[in-house]
């Protein structure tokens, strides 16, 4: 629809001679001029729609459909242009066939917004005008009142001729900039009216306390525990959770969804129905493979983003020469005097709390905190007494460094660290330590798994896979980048337990959505943030989350 709209632009800024020669008595010039200007205006409102378009929005249609039939006409008036006339015919043809698959709802009071505008943007355009002729009257033939230069303005602002000329050095730049504010005012308004449906955090009373317990009784997915942080938005489903966030006009879900396996496909196809209604794309950020073909099956395509590295607490010991740097570092801590204690959240004092906080600090300098779809974005609370905190401390007994657990249930129960944080001047190897000793603590515990860092594009660092030219490209470009965000070093991090590797997936609509798709993610993870009206899920760090209470209704 886009390219339709481009053609329909040059061909009403180019015409050829011969055509033109055809045309001479035809059409009158006045038509013709007009005729120039209504396709230019009907191929730039075509580009501007075309964003909405793919957002399936119904009004999108129905003016896309019009434009591109208008543009038929102006295409033959203006110099009998078949090649473009038959292709906003045909696109309008494609549009009238597929119809049915237009029925997304734009956002809320986008029809008060584009008629409130547009009148305003009119005006200043039109104002600018009328300064600009009356600022250059005196170059102006024939001399301008403000009657002549107000009419003028109104004519230029629309694309018609000023009926005046410019003899002068000054002012022959007028005929040529108010057609571009004029189009410039009428695209402004256009974005205004398909604007989608934004959303901030969508929880309703009670989906917090629903969501937890859909999480104890189907979380067995190391990341399942993770849908309970703040900042997500719940779908419910039956006996199924979707934990998502609205960022760059898409549903950015946060790990597989939550519930009773049997009722998870149904479920999310109601909420990628629920989505597209809205105009929204879907994306699901860190989805494991089993759930490949629900999501295939739904038009979303799985892109290999990394491996998590999950620790098999009955296999893992501190013997072998694999494993011989972090015996090491473990004979090293305890000879320095260092212990660790295990404790539940609810355990967890306010005083170690403001210490464990100050060590997160020191940690993180300004810096801040980082995560969506594998941190819990809070420290121990009492909220959540089934995680765990590792509190290493040193021969004084003050705090140095922690790890945050959350746990995963299901047939084979378990952990996954949330938060690694210590102070900067601490031992090297402390975490280690920590690690190794809360595996086997674990173990105690009756845990059967630890799931470490997630290792970005793991496969791509790995000596001796064998990739194509374009990974091989890919992955050039990845150790590039990699000491900003630390892959290769959590790669290695996480190799030194032996872990087991859990490739993870983002799954996209399309392959043009990847870009967006990829800056959503970054912003949702905290590497960078937007202001608030390209992302309108965006806070202050510090502000609370901004919650959005939603009537129960069913999913039909």
């Amino acid at each position: 629809m886009a390219v339709s709209g481009l053609i329909t632009l040059v061909s009403a800024a180019f015409s050829p001679a011969s055509r033109l020669a055809i045309m001479w008595h035809a059409v009158p010039l006045p038509i013709r001029a007009g005729a120039s200007s209504v396709a230019a205006l009907s191929g730039l409102g075509t580009i501007v729609i075309a964003g909405a378009l793919s957002r399936r929005q119904r009004r999108a249609w129905l003016i896309a459909t019009v434009l591109l039939l208008v543009a038929v006409f102006a295409h033959v008036l203006k110099d009998l242009d078949a090649p473009s006339a038959g292709v906003s015919l045909g696109m309008a043809l494609v549009l009238l066939l597929y119809r049915s698959e237009f029925d997304a709802k734009p956002g809320p009071g986008t029809v008060r917004r584009a008629v409130l505008a547009l009148p305003v943007l009119a005006a200043v355009v039109w104002g600018f005008g009328v300064i600009a002729i009356m600022g250059h009257a005196n170059t102006i033939r024939p001399h301008p009142g403000f009657v002549a230069a107000a009419l003028s303005a109104a004519k230029g602002a629309v694309g018609v001729s000023l009926g005046l000329r410019f003899p002068g050095p000054t002012g022959r730049w007028i005929p040529f900039v108010l057609p571009i504010l004029g189009l410039v005012a009428v695209a402004t308004a256009l974005v205004l009216l398909f604007r989608p449906a934004v959303e901030g955090l969508r929880r309703g009373p009670g989906d917090v306390e629903r969501a937890r317990e859909l999480v104890h009784r189907f979380g067995r997915d190391t990341l399942a525990f993770f849908a309970l942080r703040e900042d997500k938005s719940y779908f419910f489903h039956g006996d199924v959770v979707i934990a998502y966030r609205y960022l760059w006009n898409l549903a950015l879900v946060s790990g597989d969804p939550i519930g009773d396996p049997e009722q998870v496909p149904q479920a999310f196809e109601a909420f990628v129905r629920q989505a597209r209604s809205l105009g929204w794309g879907v994306a699901v950020l860190a989805g494991a493979g089993e759930l490949a073909e629900v999501y295939a099956d739904l038009g979303l395509r799985g892109l290999y983003m990394g491996d998590e590295a999950v620790v098999d607490t009955g296999a893992f010991s501190l013997e072998g020469r694999a494993i011989r740097k972090v015996r090491q570092s473990c004979h090293r801590l305890e000879r320095l005097g260092y212990s660790i204690e295990v404790l539940s959240d609810g355990d967890v004092s306010p005083t170690l709390a403001r210490a464990l906080a100050h060590v997160s600090r020191s940690w993180r300098g300004r810096a801040p905190e980082r995560g969506f779809t594998m941190a819990l974005g809070r420290g121990p609370s009492t909220s959540d007494p089934e995680c765990l905190t590792v509190v290493a401390r040193d021969v004084a007994g003050k705090p140095q460094a922690f790890l945050h657990l959350v746990p995963c249930f299901g047939p084979e129960p378990g952990y996954s660290l949330d938060m690694m944080r210590r102070r900067r001047d601490t031992p090297n190897g402390l975490m280690e330590w920590m690690v190794a000793t809360a595996v086997l603590h674990l173990r105690e515990r009756g845990a059967r798994r630890l799931s470490l860092n997630f290792a970005a594009f793991a496969a791509l660092f790995t000596s001796g896979t064998k990739l194509t030219p374009a990974q091989r490209v890919e992955a050039a470009f990845m150790k590039r980048i990699s000491p900003i965000f630390r892959m290769e070093a959590l790669l290695m991090f996480n190799a030194k337990f032996g872990p087991m590797w859990y490739p993870r997936y983002i799954y996209y609509e399309t392959p043009l959505s990847i870009p967006r798709v990829g800056l959503a993610y970054l912003e949702a993870e905290a590497f960078f943030r937007l202001p608030r009206s390209a992302s309108p899920g965006w806070r202050r760090r510090g502000d609370a989350p901004r919650l959005v209470p939603v009537p129960r209704r069913p999913v039909g």
